[in-house]
């Protein structure tokens, strides 16, 4: 009590009087004259000033002099600039209602203002995020998510339409189908929204959930200059499942992501995803990047990517990496990579393109490709687990010696698992050069009926799998099993088959035959009872007996024992040629 108010009891009699202040939202943090607190007696007469204050809000500061008891109501307006989504739809119908967002905020309650482009709005009340819903992914870990419904909206009027969502500091999650359901794959999987037709603007700095997040948008682009202003995001999983898959689409933009260096995991990202291209720079902000797990699994990748492109030109592409749909550079920022299991899993259908010639092209492996981080002063990559990274990608040719810059690999199981077509001509009397070593090609020739190989300087690709591993030893991979198997049976498919190119007007006859023996003692260390859990429950193995799912060769050679490649495969250990792997 001030000096004042106990002379005004005093002398003048004054009676005290109460100020209660309530507010909206009822949880605001009320100060009357510096005092926390709803209300305060004073002495009447006494000027009193209030402020009224909560994240998400417009605080409220006002004075009144106590002449009586008083109630005083203040509500708050939200502070609604934190967060701008905006995107089109296009509904087909008169009075279809259709679905808009789903957000969540990680405070008790928010609001949120949505502005439908027809005119109308509204402002909801946005819930908590319920992450009671879980599923488990191939590795065992279980996820939480909110499977709660998106907010919806009727158009009297078929057309298309631009939606603004304006939200506060508050909202930490946002999705825009309208739910989830299990999937065989090992995710949840979304509802398909076909009504989003592009998204325009996404901007939170407090968004700190992307996953789901645009999952499901299967006939959605994003404009040519998005970007994800989203710098809190820390978690990104399944964040684009089949976005635009309905409509395929030839790249994003290459700093779509440049604002996001939180996430150390990009599980599922991109799966099943509708880009058909990858831009250098894509993943260049993800400084802490630790696994890609099937980040680009199943999406279009490379589909089509070379059709009617000229044999000769692709020829040069396919060497010198000139127009490849994924960059080698792409992992060149991340210092810390160590698991791309899965990552380009059955991308693009398997199919790359026929070249103007009608023949195939192909997706080549680079191996500076897993040279992660090395534009950030790694000498060498860091990636230890490659579990069907480039698995059923049907259609691969591979630069020799391709974990030259990954030397701490240890998991190579199901690497090229189901690499059928493997071959070197791309169109009559056009092949890509056939490499003897990193800086060698052959020179082929035939003289008297007897056609000769010799090495020469050159660039070229291979199949060859003592090409591919040229080292004496990789001793620190455990796992080789289903490495390189192939799906199907022919004089051109799979690793390791005789090259005879006549047919295709070229002078060039290569046996690549080798013994199986001297190709697996390269792996000691993959061997009877090499296989830990963890590999074990990625491998997801179909075949073989106990003991053969533990060896780290199982299955490593299936179906390469159709024709005589493998020059010793009767004395070698049957488990090698086991169906092992489950597709």
């Amino acid at each position: 009590m001030s000096i004042q108010e106990v002379f005004d009891f005093i002398f003048y009699g004054k009676q005290q009087r109460t100020l209660t202040i309530t507010t909206t939202p009822p949880d605001a943090i009320v100060t009357i004259n510096g005092v926390p607190g709803n209300s305060l007696a004073v002495y009447e007469g006494t000027n009193v000033t209030y402020t009224v204050e909560r994240s998400g809000y417009f605080s409220k500061t006002a004075s009144v002099k106590m002449t009586e008891d008083m109630n005083v109501h203040v509500a708050l307006e939200p502070d609604l600039s934190n967060t701008e989504i905006k995107f089109t739809v296009q509904t087909t119908a008169a009075n279809q209602q259709i679905p808009i967002a789903m957000l969540r905020t990680s405070d008790t309650q928010t609001l949120a203002k949505i502005t439908y482009g027809d005119g109308k709005s509204s402002m909801i009340s946005v819930p908590q995020y319920n992450g009671s819903q879980s599923w488990t992914d191939n590795e065992g870990n279980i996820h939480y998510v909110d499977n709660g419904n998106t907010f919806y909206h009727v158009y009297e009027t078929a057309g298309k339409y631009e939606i603004t969502i304006n939200a506060g500091v508050n909202v930490s999650h946002v999705r825009f189908c309208e739910g989830l359901t299990s999937d065989p794959a090992g995710y949840l999987a979304p509802k398909i929204n076909n009504y989003i037709q592009e998204i325009l603007t996404f901007r939170s700095d407090s968004l700190s959930n992307l996953d789901y997040t645009f999952a499901g948008l299967s006939q959605a682009n994003v404009s040519p200059s998005f970007k994800l202003e989203t710098p809190e995001v820390s978690t990104m999983i399944a964040s684009f499942y089949g976005f635009g898959v309905g409509r395929e689409f030839d790249s994003f933009p290459a700093n779509m992501l440049s604002l996001i260096n939180k996430p150390t995991i990009l599980r599922g990202t991109f799966f099943k995803a509708g880009l058909k291209k990858i831009l250098p720079g894509f993943l260049d902000s993800f400084t802490e990047l630790v696994s890609v797990f099937e980040c680009f699994k199943n999406s279009k990748l490379g589909k089509g990517y070379y059709n009617g492109i000229n044999a000769g030109q692709y020829t040069t592409m396919a060497v010198q990496g000139s127009n490849d749909f994924v960059p080698v550079s792409l992992f060149w920022k991340n210092p810390k990579l160590k698991d791309i299991s899965h990552v380009f899993n059955y991308i693009g259908e398997g199919w790359f393109g026929n070249l103007s010639s009608g023949y195939l092209a192909y997706f080549t492996i680079r191996r500076e490709l897993l040279w992660n981080g090395k534009t950030t002063g790694n000498q060498s990559g860091t990636i230890e687990s490659a579990f069907y990274a480039f698995g059923k990608c049907n259609r691969v040719l591979c630069e020799p010696n391709i974990l030259k810059h990954a030397p701490n690999m240890v998991y190579l199981g199901g690497l090229f698992t189901q690499t059928n077509q493997m071959q070197h001509p791309v169109g009559w009397g056009t092949m890509i050069p056939v490499a003897a070593s990193e800086s060698e090609i052959y020179q082929f020739a035939v003289s008297d009926g007897n056609y000769t190989a010799t090495p020469i300087a050159g660039k070229g690709l291979t199949f060859d799998l003592k090409l591919m591993f040229p080292a004496a030893s990789y001793p620190k991979i455990k796992c080789i099993s289903g490495a390189f198997t192939v799906a199907a049976t022919g004089n051109t498919m799979g690793f390791q088959h005789k090259i005879d190119y006549t047919p295709n007007g070229q002078v060039a006859k290569l046996d690549l035959s080798m013994n199986g023996s001297d190709f697996l003692s390269k792996f000691p260390n993959a061997k009877e009872g090499s296989i830990d859990a963890y590999a074990k429950m990625l491998l997801g193995q179909s075949g073989g007996t106990e003991s053969d799912k533990n060896d780290g060769r199982h299955g490593v050679f299936y179906l390469l024992d159709q024709d005589n490649r493998i020059s010793d495969k009767t004395t070698l250990p049957r488990l090698v040629f086991n169906n092992a792997i489950p597709y």
